[in-house]
């Protein structure tokens, strides 16, 4: 830039900076002082104003009525003249744009800087994606320390004490910690409670330090390690499943919002129990449905026995088997899409325990009605041998599943680690496999 750009620039900068201050001192209500006259004594910090002829009367002072300039202040270019202070509040990043110009901004780091805003916006973008590249480095960096830490424990406490051991069916690594027994999967990343372990989820610790190495309780009791926990809660991702939300379907809210993985679909929601009873309080502002379609309404009992004699009943009428499972969509959402096509018994009840006599959700909530036609089914079962019952994994939308409101969400952490274990991380394959702590 040659000397007369610059000069030009500086003499732009100097009107510029002059009209903003004086449009400032003017919303402020500030009225310079009066000249004072010189003083032939001198008081502590007062400065005469007299010095070789030339009259001073305070620091700041003016002549030709020009208003004296004020430190730290902050530059705005604007062709048209100045602007409110209001027109451009200060952002987070410390930097800020003129209105109706973007080709300058200005930028609060360590010093005031003024850039092109084609070549802030560059840096801008190179500098999030190199802070993000960063994080994911320290992640690595964390899981593959972790992992080691873990593998180097289970070698290290692995031998001796033969007697202790116990081998797994699947050939990998037991650990007993405070009484409940886990089995080591993902490749150290997850402990998961071992088949036929009678502790309920409670009986997990909400956290366990295993080699240095902590691990956090999951809603059905399992072990996260602390590394897959925070990399999965920072990615923010959450990957959505073609599943109904049982929570919102049942009660047409769910307190997850839209990190929910399951779907909310507002027209696919259980029938308000108030409505079908007569009238809902709530009107319009339910969050159930009172539309009284095949698809939502229980299936009416008494039109089964031919014995409905309501000229305005609002449950479906459809003729079923006596025998007639519970249907499962119906139970545990409030709503079949088959509607009254539908061959299985819509009712608010468990479906799983009506149809087997057993339940296999933890914690169910849905009512659980006896048959005697089932029971007789599942005494002749057990006579045979066949009693062993295996509980499914708690779903993370499940009303009343979670131990605790903070704990791991176990489907989203198996979402981001993966469904296999052979993910190229540490392997745990020799040594004891058994370890007690």
């Amino acid at each position: 830039m040659s000397s007369a750009e610059d000069r030009e620039m500086l003499e732009r900068i100097g009107r510029l900076a002059s009209q903003i201050n004086r449009h400032r001192n003017q919303q402020a209500g500030f009225v310079p002082p009066p000249p004072q006259r010189p003083s032939n004594h001198h008081h502590a910090g007062y400065y005469s104003g007299w010095r070789r002829g030339v009259h001073h009367p305070y620091r700041g002072a003016h002549r030709g009525g020009r208003v004296p300039v004020h430190r730290n202040r902050t530059l705005v270019l604007n062709a048209n003249g100045a602007s409110k202070p209001a027109d451009h509040p200060e952002t987070d990043s410390g930097a800020a744009s003129d209105a109706s110009t973007s080709s300058w901004v200005t930028k609060n780091d360590r010093h005031l800087q003024l850039i092109n805003s084609s070549v802030y916006q560059k840096e801008s973008q190179s500098r999030v994606q190199a802070m993000e590249q960063t994080r994911q480095q320290k992640l690595a960096m964390k899981n593959k320390q972790e992992r080691a830490a873990l593998l180097n424990h289970l070698n290290r406490t692995g031998g001796g004490h033969s007697a202790a051991n116990k081998q797994a069916s699947d050939g990998k690594y037991t650990i007993n910690i405070q009484g409940v027994e886990f089995i080591v999967t993902k490749n150290g990343s997850k402990l998961v409670k071992a088949p036929g372990d009678g502790n309920s989820a409670k009986a997990t610790p909400k956290m366990a330090t295993i080699g240095g190495v902590k691990f956090y309780r999951s809603k059905n009791g399992n072990l996260y390690r602390h590394g897959i926990v925070k990399a999965q809660r920072q990615s923010g991702a959450t990957k959505k499943v073609n599943v109904p939300c049982n929570q919102f379907s049942m009660t047409g809210s769910c307190s997850k919002g839209p990190r929910c993985r399951y779907i909310h679909d507002p027209h696919k929601v259980a029938i308000c129990k108030d409505y079908l009873l007569g009238s809902c309080p709530s009107g319009q502002d339910c969050d159930l449905s009172h539309d009284a379609t095949p698809e939502r309404t229980p299936t009416c009992l008494h039109f089964g026995r031919d014995s409905c004699t309501k000229t305005d009943c609002k449950y479906a009428h459809v003729k079923l088997s006596p025998g007639a499972p519970v249907c499962h969509a119906f139970g545990r959402y409030g709503y079949c899409d088959k509607g009254a096509s539908c061959t299985d018994k819509h009712a608010f009840e468990c479906p799983d325990f009506t149809n087997t006599g057993v339940c296999k959700v933890k914690g169910c909530k849905l009512p659980h009605r006896e048959r005697a036609s089932v029971l007789r089914k599942a005494v002749s079962s057990n006579s045979n041998g066949n009693n062993d019952v295996e509980m499914e994994d708690v779903s993370s939308d499940e009303d009343g599943q979670s131990v605790d409101s903070d704990d791991v969400d176990s489907d989203e952490v198996d979402e981001f680690i993966g469904q296999d274990d052979d993910d190229g991380g540490v392997d745990i394959l020799e040594q004891r496999d058994f370890i007690e702590f």
